[in-house]
């Protein structure tokens, strides 16, 4: 099979925990596009976090933001799509998040609004070395109220993580998309956002079949694009349920799993 896109997440699998980009990783993408093949990051993060990866490696083309939530150009910043939360089921779940002492950041026009600043932030912003702009607005759900969000995380350890996401699930079904990004990260965004959902409309503008894509990931956030991609694979690194809908499993995030995913694929 002749693969034409590579969709590739970000944390996990391009990076680890350091947010190195290995140098074979950043050679193996060079190599493919160099070769007319068509790569795009597909993260849970934010697009001004997500354009300092893509300039390491070059992306020429659209990058996946916000779980699926925008299509924007990594180069050019054109917005291709843009999928907002529906304000009232939004402030809603702030309000639950908040009222169970859990730390909830909304997103809105690229900035990480806050109703107060916690521990929580300082951790998650351990992992966005580059300015984010954070305002602090004590009536959080007011302010989601009136400025809908692209996504809401909240932070809170594994367990409690699980839990909530549980108890969001059903109260917000069809109104909300709820998914685990990391151990320590809940997600909402607006209904039908993911990966996988924005991947194909991605496919679809570069004129590729879907079965001429390869999806890579670690996170349940990843399932959606694995599973719809052509050839779905799993880092080494990779959650069970990850793993158990993949094509393949390669080498973990540590040692440098998409290089040896080009090479083996492509």
């Amino acid at each position: 099979m002749q693969y034409k896109l590579l969709a590739l997440d970000l944390d996990g699998t391009v990076v680890d925990r350091d947010l190195v980009v290995p140098d074979a990783v950043r050679a193996g993408v060079a190599s493919l596009q160099e070769r007319g093949v068509h790569v795009t990051l597909a993260t849970g993060r934010m697009y001004g976090s997500t354009v300092p990866f893509a300039r390491q490696l070059g992306i020429r083309e659209p990058v996946i933001c916000y779980q699926g939530a925008m299509l924007r150009h990594a180069q050019t910043g054109e917005i291709y799509a843009h999928i907002s939360m529906p304000v009232e089921p939004a402030a809603e779940a702030a309000a639950m998040l908040l009222a169970n002492d859990i730390f909830t950041i909304a997103y809105i026009d690229e900035k990480l609004c806050v109703a107060a600043h916690r521990p929580e932030l300082d951790l998650y912003l351990t992992y966005h070395p580059e300015a984010i702009e954070v305002v602090i607005e004590p009536n959080l759900p007011a302010l989601i109220a009136a400025n809908p969000p692209t996504k809401i995380l909240f932070v809170a350890e594994p367990q409690v993580v699980g839990r909530t996401l549980d108890q969001l699930a059903p109260r917000f079904r069809g109104l909300l998309e709820t998914t685990r990004s990391h151990e320590l990260f809940g997600e909402l965004t607006a209904v039908g956002v993911s990966k996988g959902a924005m991947l194909a409309i991605l496919a679809e503008r570069l004129g590729i079949a879907r079965e001429h894509v390869v999806a890579i990931g670690d996170q349940e956030n990843d399932l959606s694009m694995i599973s719809w991609a052509g050839l779905g694979l799993a880092m080494g690194n990779a959650i069970p349920a990850v793993r158990a809908v993949a094509a393949g499993v390669l080498p973990s995030v540590q040692e440098a799993g998409v290089a040896y995913a080009i090479a083996r694929y492509f």
